[in-house]
């Protein structure tokens, strides 16, 4: 075997992770590998899901932020970190975490399904009533799926990565490193400790 093999890879998986905390979880318990599979199907369902609804804006142009499009980033976070794309599957599903929540409180029903339902009535007056009413439905069954999906996450990360918000920001206390320190024996540390006055030099002004 070439111990220079997958090199090229290596490199591509670093230049594309993004700028933040690689974080990474190898262990598969029977807890977690249970949650990332049901994480998978929702996954996948929010990207079905989050593609039609893309497909009824743009046809139909029924105007609702960003074009739908937010549902269908959300549910390919979700499968990056399923599949621990650029090895950092915990960072990846932290981001889907975040993104996740305000699309659903932010995106979906604030700047969507709000101004949709107040100016309901003009769109079902008009030829765009049944795309309009696919849309909402499945703004609103998207959503659903997004929240269950964020609260899957919740428990792998808390299982996985017990610290995960803390070195996410960058503010975890290290206390592996100090509490290892701590255990190092004292007799351990190289050179004898130093105390003054304790070496038995002569006196001034003695024989020599």
């Amino acid at each position: 075997m070439d111990p220079d093999a997958g090199w090229q890879s290596r490199l591509c998986a670093t230049l594309c992770a993004p700028p933040l905390p690689r974080l990474r979880f190898l262990q598969r318990t029977p807890f977690i590998a249970q949650q990332l599979s049901g994480l998978e199907r929702e996954a996948w369902i929010c990207f079905v899901l989050g593609f039609l609804r893309s497909t009824l804006n743009s046809s139909a142009l029924l105007g609702d932020f960003m074009g739908g499009g937010t549902d269908l980033f959300a549910a390919l976070l979700a499968i990056l970190g399923i599949y621990d794309v650029c090895a950092m599957n915990g960072s990846l599903l932290i981001m889907f975490l975040v993104w996740a929540v305000a699309n659903v409180v932010l995106f979906n029903l604030l700047f969507s399904f709000a101004p949709n339902m107040i100016h309901a009535s003009v769109m079902l007056s008009s030829g765009q009533s049944v795309a309009f009413v696919a849309d909402n439905l499945l703004l609103l069954f998207n959503s659903g799926i997004q929240v269950k999906m964020c609260q899957r996450v919740r428990k792998i990360l808390d299982e996985a990565l017990p610290d995960w918000r803390n070195q996410m920001t960058g503010t975890g206390s290290g206390e592996p490193l100090l509490q290892a320190e701590r255990a190092a024996p004292r007799a351990a540390r190289t050179g004898p400790s130093f105390q003054p006055f304790a070496g038995s030099g002569q006196r001034l002004g003695a024989a020599g």
